[in-house]
């Protein structure tokens, strides 16, 4: 055959034999990258459970059922015996997990009820998520489960780092036919709940087993609703004779069944070596008789460790040694740190991180440092809006533990050695005043790195709507029109809310002609839900004060108020939206849905004006130099509206009031100096009321016409 012709027929089966050889270096070198991708960037996976108690787990000594799977990660890693979260309920507790930081340091301090519609209420966006952080290194993100850290669209796992979610976005779920979201889509499950989410688990490691993930896996078992779990796993709890109990312990066996399945399926995928997991609860378990916080003392709701000492266990296989028992106080915050170190990512440096990246102790390469915690569950006090609680408070520094509890806070803060004493059953403050003194100095240091809460709890569908429903409107109950229906403001709210609260607002002008009504004296009732089931009547309305009002029940309009209206006047009708006190479970109060009613209304001769603040001199002030706080007002204030600024060292459970002088629409007011290391935080706000040596949020709060959100600066040494 001619050479040419034999050339011409072998270049097409070069070339052909070059593209397989090529194709196949490249999947050699995609296996190569995958491999050190997987070697190089461990997967993380935290596995969160709800409320469950220390001593409900079998590693933790639990006597009437085990938890294998559970204990197979302390046994083939670290079992902590002083595992901690920041928080003694929920939602703050998963933002301290979620961002490494006290949640108290941007306002997080309460749970809250979903406001679809409040961008603001839930973690903020100015905090990273650990899914923010390890998403742009590469992590594949997926949160399965609880969220509770904000339900408007820029705060739900989607907005947040993570590229997959499937669960639920509140407090609570029934585990049957639960209304679920896959990602942004509404779905009902079918499925037992706590094996819907082990199910999606599993699919999400098989399905990202190639490449470096992160897997937030909150399953909401245990928490309520204590729905009795499929028959298989009751069968295996008949020994346990309390019916509560029973079920409860069921349901730890579908949890602990499920943690078998997802690390079944990292064992099957040969991922086990180089995923780093977490184990642990949100908070400690609620007193409910059937769960088992043992041996400490005290549950959910509480500092005392019961409520924030939680079962925890860290498994890193060829990592971290198997069989630790790790002694040294670990916590939440420890999670982002850990995980950004050990996937190479580094943390953000426009901020204070609080956790540690603890595997340098885990391994033994380091000696774990002697450690500082701090929790704090905030109240305005006896003094504030009705409902307020007295904050309760913890420190630990090395084996030492400074409390106010719950059943203490009328009484000085208790000292226990938690080395010799994890029960806090002897208190040692009058032996060991010294040791009093200096973990409360401690504690007061860390409060000027917080600020105040940015929402309180609140009942606010106990109200909605709120109307009033009278002679200008023929007492009519469903009157949604403004002004006769209030507008609820949630908090946060853009503009402020007093002291974090949300409010119900109106203003009404009052005009011969014109005007929403007229003047003269006029009668209404104030109704809830738009029933007479819930209503107030039967008083004359105080102007430029607050009025009690009687709540009164029926089926029919019940005793009226009177009020009377000048002409060409403007009446700002305001009701903060409290909580009832003790109402830990965010269930129905009927102390406050039936509890009579702190009404205030404000006269103005214009429209109230809202305030804000335009300045700040100096911005870091030293010691002892005062602080000149510049105001504007959105238009001429009324000759009836004051201008205050409200400032408090102690996170506004007492106040001091400024007057603020000035003219048009600039005011300004000066705040005195303060000694070095003081936080000062303040509010501007507006009222027709005389504050000037108004104290305490209850009185304050109830009168405010218009607020500005919270400031806050620390005063620095002498310069």
């Amino acid at each position: 055959m001619n050479p040419s012709i034999q050339l011409k027929k072998a270049i097409p089966l070069f070339l052909a034999a070059l593209k397989i050889h090529a194709l196949s270096l490249l999947m050699i070198l995609a296996f190569i990258a995958s491999v050190e991708a997987q070697q190089f960037h461990p997967n993380i996976l935290i596995i969160l459970a709800d409320d469950l108690g220390y001593g409900d787990v079998s590693f933790n000594g639990c006597p009437d059922y085990a938890t294998p799977n559970i204990d197979s990660i302390a046994r083939n890693g670290a079992l902590c015996k002083n595992g901690y979260v920041m928080y003694v309920s929920c939602s703050p507790s998963r933002a301290a997990l979620m961002t490494g930081r006290y949640e108290q340091r941007f306002g997080y301090e309460h749970g809250m009820l979903p406001e679809k519609g409040n961008p603001r209420l839930g973690l903020p966006n100015s905090e990273a998520t650990l899914a923010e952080l390890l998403r742009p290194a590469g992590y594949a993100c997926g949160a399965i489960g609880k969220w509770h850290l904000g339900s408007a669209p820029n705060l739900v796992p989607n907005s947040r780092g993570f590229d997959e979610y499937f669960g639920f976005l509140g407090a609570a779920s029934p585990y049957y036919n639960a209304h679920l979201y896959r990602n942004t889509r509404r779905i009902t499950e079918s499925r037992y709940l706590t094996e819907a989410f082990t199910r999606e688990a599993v699919s999400f490691i098989n399905r990202h087993q190639a490449e470096p993930f992160f897997l937030y896996l909150a399953y909401n078992a245990v928490h309520s609703p204590y729905d009795r779990p499929p028959q298989q796993y009751m069968d295996r709890v008949q020994n346990i004779a309390n019916p509560n109990r029973r079920i409860y312990a069921a349901m730890v066996l579908a949890l602990d069944d499920g943690i078998g399945r997802v690390l079944q399926t990292l064992q099957a995928d040969n991922l086990l070596n180089n995923t780093l997991i977490f184990f642990l609860s949100d908070n400690g378990a609620p007193n409910h008789g059937f769960t088992r916080n043992l041996p400490l003392r005290g549950y959910k709701f509480d500092v005392l460790e019961g409520g924030i000492h939680i079962p925890f266990a860290v498994q890193w296989t060829g990592t971290v040694p198997a069989n630790l028992v790790y002694e040294k106080p670990i916590a939440s915050l420890d999670i982002v740190s850990t995980a950004a170190s050990a996937a190479g990512v580094s943390l953000p440096g426009d901020r204070e991180y609080d956790g540690l990246d603890v595997l340098p102790f885990l391994t033994g390469q380091q000696t774990s440092p002697r450690r500082t915690l701090f929790w704090r569950d905030f109240g305005l006090g006896d003094n504030g809006p009705p409902g307020s609680t007295i904050t309760i408070w913890a420190v630990r520094d090395g084996a030492l533990k400074l409390v106010t509890s719950e059943a203490t806070v009328h009484e000085p803060p208790a000292l226990y050695n938690l080395h010799d004493d994890i029960g806090e059953t002897t208190d040692l403050a009058v032996a060991q005043p010294s040791d009093v003194s200096r973990l409360r100095n401690l504690y007061d240091q860390w409060e000027t790195k917080l600020i105040a809460p940015l929402w309180q709890k609140d009942k606010d569908w106990q109200f909605a709507p709120v109307v009033l429903a009278g002679d200008w409107n023929n007492f009519n109950k469903d009157d949604n029109s403004a002004p006769w229906q209030l507008t609820r403001i949630s908090a946060p709210a853009l503009n402020g809310t007093p002291d974090g609260y949300s409010w119900f607002v109106n203003t009404i002008h009052v005009a011969s002609s014109g005007g929403d009504t007229t003047p003269g004296t006029h009668s209404f009732v104030v109704i809830g839900h738009n029933h007479y089931a819930t209503q107030w009547g039967g008083e004359t309305i105080n102007i430029d004060n607050t009025t009690v009002i009687p709540f009164f029940s029926g089926n029919t309009l019940g005793p009226v108020n009177t009020i009377t209206f000048d002409d060409d006047y403007y009446y700002s009708f305001r009701l903060l939206d409290y909580a009832c006190p003790n109402d830990h479970q965010g269930a129905p109060c009927a102390d406050q849905a039936h509890a009579n009613m702190e009404l205030a209304v404000l006269r103005t001769a214009a429209p109230p004006v809202s305030i804000t603040r335009s300045g700040q001199t100096p911005e870091v002030p030293t010691a002892s130099q005062p602080v000149v706080v510049n105001i504007a007002l959105s238009h001429f204030k009324s000759p009836e509206e004051h201008v205050y600024v409200r400032w408090s060292t102690d996170t506004f459970v007492t106040s001091h009031i400024v007057r603020a002088t000035g003219s048009g629409v600039s005011y300004s007011a000066t705040i005195p100096g303060q000694p070095s290391g003081t936080a000062v935080q303040y509010s501007l706000l507006t009222s027709t009321a005389n504050l000037s040596s108004a104290v305490y949020s209850g009185v304050i709060d109830p009168l405010a016409l218009s607020v500005s959100v919270n400031f806050k600066y620390v005063v620095r040494g002498s310069p």
